[in-house]
């Protein structure tokens, strides 16, 4: 399968050197995805209302909401991705705001990154 490739600070699509709509490659590409399906709201995709995490339903607006749950969340997620064998979700709290990053590896023994 093949992603367009999003420009990383605006999320826009790009060009490539030849005028075409660029495409991403490798583990950008995957990182690219964990990316979009960490951002998936549940019942958020027409054509799968299984996939994506429970924000309304769990996360958002609820006290207490444990972050160890969230984290879970974000891995399985992140592992749903196409040749992600494993991924971790290294977060922190900051009041009521959670930062941090999700480590993937790929099947070939690759790794990447993206930040929350």
């Amino acid at each position: 399968m093949r992603t367009l490739f999003l420009l990383p600070d605006t999320w826009d699509l790009a060009l490539d050197s030849s005028g075409n709509i660029a495409v991403a490659s490798e583990v950008y590409q995957q990182a690219q995805d964990v990316a979009s399906a960490c951002r998936t709201f549940s019942r958020d995709l027409y054509y799968d209302q299984a996939a994506g995490i429970p924000y309304f339903e769990n996360v958002l607006g609820q006290f207490g909401f444990p972050l160890s749950l969230y984290k879970m969340h974000l891995e399985e997620a992140a592992k749903s991705v196409t040749g992600v064998v494993s991924a971790s979700a290294q977060l922190q709290l900051t009041g009521r705001v959670a930062s941090g990053a999700i480590l993937f590896t790929n099947e070939d023994n690759q790794t990447g990154q993206i930040q929350l």
